[in-house]
């Protein structure tokens, strides 16, 4: 006969928030704080993508061989649901308004002229292959009860998190040093100059940083990468 409290043995879903790293530092172990679901999620997406190029081949008698140029970031969406006030007394509105907040530069990123929304990951129990670094690509919330007094009681919200790439120590083409790169997250507005001036004072240096991370179009790169940087040595 099943366990008749199983259901409330299952381990809590958590959305973990992160401070974004300022400037080169690592990006802290510790969250911020963490939005616990009081409904888990009845349903998970887990997306995974590489790329491939397929370059025209006049002689191939039926198709080019296509050439892996890497893996694309893991995408993770759900919808969870938010109910009245949770075990910490925060209402639906509260809840809503810190997941919204993930979604806009946090004012220590701003004051270091570095705009960056927080970092996320999303944690149940021992389910691995969903826990990654992340920042929120969406997150749409659709309020279902209110009470008289106009309060939200009920929300339903779909999430989306983009996984933050990670970097290899050692990854030094030049010296093939075994000490760790310096590196940054790039945040939406950034481009390989700005990213460059910040690092050496040399908008010319973006270069530099796309051959040290294998970047063929510095228009295509995404917000949310972590970016090797190359040693800000003087010109």
């Amino acid at each position: 006969m099943p366990d008749s409290t199983s259901e409330d043995k299952m381990a809590d879903a958590v959305l973990e928030v992160y401070d974004p790293p300022a400037g080169n530092q690592e990006i802290s172990q510790n969250p911020k704080v963490s939005l616990h679901l009081q409904f888990r999620p009845s349903e998970l997406s887990l997306t995974k993508e590489v790329a491939w190029v397929r370059h025209n081949a006049r002689s191939a008698a039926r198709a080019s061989v296509p050439e892996f140029t890497g893996s694309k970031p893991r995408v993770l969406s759900m919808s969870v649901v938010f109910d009245e006030k949770d075990h910490k007394g925060q209402s639906v509105d509260q809840r809503v308004g810190l997941l919204l907040s993930c979604c806009v530069p946090t004012s220590d990123s701003l004051d270091r002229d570095q705009p960056s929304p927080p970092l996320v990951k999303f944690r149940w129990g021992t389910f691995a292959s969903v826990s990654f670094l992340s920042f929120v690509r969406s997150a749409h919330a659709r309020y279902t009860r209110f009470s008289t007094g106009g309060e939200p009681l009920r929300a339903v919200c779909e999430i989306t998190l983009e996984e933050i790439g990670t970097t290899t120590k050692g990854q030094n083409p030049t010296s093939g040093s075994p000490s760790s790169r310096q590196s940054c997250v790039l945040v939406r507005g950034d481009s390989l100059q700005s990213v460059a001036v910040r690092n050496t004072g040399r908008a010319s240096d973006w270069r530099a940083i796309a051959e040290l991370n294998d970047i063929d179009d510095p228009s295509k790169v995404a917000p949310g990468r972590v970016l090797l940087l190359p040693d800000a040595s003087p010109a």
